[in-house]
């Protein structure tokens, strides 16, 4: 019982710069969203890393750096009007791109035609990423290991989809759900964190 209680009082999400500097970094099991969010164009970039095993955590010029394995997925969503719709993902500038190709990417268009896409499997780093400091609309988040994970990610894409990225309720619910589904299936501390 006493462990259920602990988790409870876990916090579900805080600032990552912030739990940083307050030294409430979970050092075993967490999840980090970082969101890249054109304000002028709505094209807005997900990076949600799972991390296990921190050995260090480090300040550096722009942003943390962890010691650590971890796994990453990128979300990727395009405006109707985004202009360089047919170009690779990782072939973009350097503010659009992530590190994919639309065969490595799940798709769905939603109903203002603005078009979601996320990785359809997490790309490993073995030793060490690095969490850029947000600027402007941008966020880093710290998400605690806790029984209700998965319902947190997937009400934390929901929302940012809808407030953010400007995606209709109905289709930033389908999308939060199928990338929660994606992490609970390949990002969820069994086997590799083990």
């Amino acid at each position: 019982m006493a462990k259920k209680k602990a988790a409870a009082n876990t916090p579900k999400v805080l600032n990552l710069f912030e739990a940083y500097s307050g030294d409430k970094l979970p050092r075993d099991q967490g999840y980090i969203i970082s969101s890249f969010i054109n304000g002028n164009t709505g094209y807005s970039i997900y990076e949600l890393i799972s991390y296990s095993g921190v050995k260090a955590i480090y300040p550096d010029s722009g942003g943390l750096t962890f010691q650590s394995q971890g796994k990453k997925l990128h979300v990727l969503i395009e405006p109707a009007s985004y202009p360089h719709k047919s170009i690779e993902p990782y072939l973009r500038e350097k503010s659009d791109q992530i590190p994919l190709r639309f065969n490595e990417l799940n798709k769905f268009v939603t109903k203002n035609q603005s078009t979601v896409y996320f990785a359809k499997k997490p790309i490993e780093s073995l030793s060490s990423f690095t969490v850029t400091l947000p600027a402007g609309l941008n966020i880093a988040f710290v998400f605690y290991n806790r029984p209700d994970i998965y319902t947190t990610l997937a009400k934390f894409f929901e929302q940012s989809f809808t407030n953010d990225a400007g995606l209709p309720m109905a289709d930033a619910r389908k999308g939060g759900e199928g990338i929660t589904a994606v992490i609970k299936k390949s990002m969820n501390f069994k086997g590799i964190y083990d």
